[in-house]
């Protein structure tokens, strides 16, 4: 019986020691799997977890290589990008352990856009607008190019088309490429306010041909001459001094017929037409005659004298002749003189008088 027993004691330690074994060997089955490659992971994670880059709008991986201060292509190689231009917002890049981070630049602001002008235009003029009134000088602006030189030419034309002004200006830009340009081109001022155009051109340099041209209608302001001769003729037939004074220039020129000038304020001759011209005559205006033809080579007016009236009965004994002196003060028609002729003196036409 004792025999017995050792037996089957000896078979249930065998069965122990085995199930032991089995269980061991599992045991270290299980975790060898995951023990590598987790040692693996943590080794890695030291240089992966020291620079993670998030792309952020307008980077790309030139850029964001420069900040950290590593190779464009080592960064590819690290991410396992093929296309060195293909990135995208939101991708995060992980960054070589060597790189050192620096300050990101900011993206450059976009230039404002230049107006949009035809294909065909080579120049386009902006400013002024079409049927705008002008004064002197004129301010012409707009975009243009030129093949040769960056310069455009500006004219300004009357209402008869001849030209009154020219200047010329440059085209800011790169040579050859259009750009913009302000010129300021001064003018004569016409007499009267009337249609006019603004021209700008280009012209070879070899021959002076016009190469492009440009053009818009403008209002020219006139310097009113029309309506001062109405003031004039209504202020003389009614003898009207505070009037008359307020058409003169600053300094009113009166001189004998024959005889030197002498200068005076408008007050002054507002005197000496009340006491001797004016207050004992009764001058009439007649704009019928032409007063330079009439004065022939008598009198040498000068350049700024643009206009020139006849008139008769002025003095005591109203036969003595006038002639009426408009000229252009800041660029308005204004009364600047007076030449007065006694009868005694009269030797033009005879049949100037009526």
């Amino acid at each position: 019986m004792f025999k017995r027993f050792f037996w089957i004691s000896l078979a249930m330690a065998l069965l122990l020691l085995g199930s032991l074994t089995v269980a061991v060997a599992l045991a270290e089955g299980s975790a060898s799997p995951h023990t590598g490659p987790a040692r693996s992971m943590t080794a890695a994670a030291t240089p992966d977890d020291a620079a993670r880059h998030v792309v952020r709008s307008g980077e790309t991986l030139r850029i964001i290589a420069q900040r950290y201060g590593v190779d464009m292509r080592q960064l590819a190689a690290v991410n396992g990008i093929v296309n060195l231009d293909r990135i995208y917002v939101g991708q995060v890049l992980r960054i070589p352990s060597t790189a050192q981070p620096t300050a990101v630049p900011p993206l450059p602001t976009p230039a404002p856009p230049t107006p949009a002008i035809g294909p065909a235009e080579e120049i386009a003029i902006i400013g002024p607008g079409r049927g705008v009134t002008i004064t002197n000088p004129a301010l012409v602006s707009g975009f243009a190019s030129s093949p040769f030189e960056q310069t455009v030419v500006v004219a300004v034309l009357d209402g008869s088309g001849g030209r009154i002004g020219v200047a010329s200006g440059i085209i800011a830009g790169e040579f050859g490429q259009r750009g913009p340009f302000t010129v300021t081109v001064p003018f004569t001022v016409p007499a009267n306010s009337q249609p006019g155009r603004i021209q700008v051109f280009t012209e070879s340099p070899r021959d002076g041909a016009l190469e492009h041209l440009s053009s818009v209608t403008v209002m020219l302001q006139g310097a009113g001459l029309d309506v001062l001769l109405g003031q004039l003729e209504a202020a003389v037939n009614g003898k009207d001094y505070a009037m008359l004074e307020s058409l003169m220039a600053p300094d009113f020129s009166l001189g004998l017929y024959r005889s030197e000038q002498a200068q005076f304020k408008p007050d002054e001759m507002r005197e000496r037409l009340q006491l001797s011209y004016l207050g004992p005559g009764a001058p009439r205006l007649n704009f019928s005659v032409d007063a330079r033809a009439l004065l022939g080579s008598q009198i040498t007016l000068g350049p700024e004298i643009d206009h020139v009236v006849y008139s008769t009965g002025w003095g005591p004994n109203q036969d003595d002749d006038a002639f009426i002196l408009i000229g252009n003060v800041d660029d308005r028609a204004r009364w600047v003189g007076m030449v007065y002729v006694p009868n005694a003196l009269i030797d033009y036409r005879s049949d100037a008088n009526g």
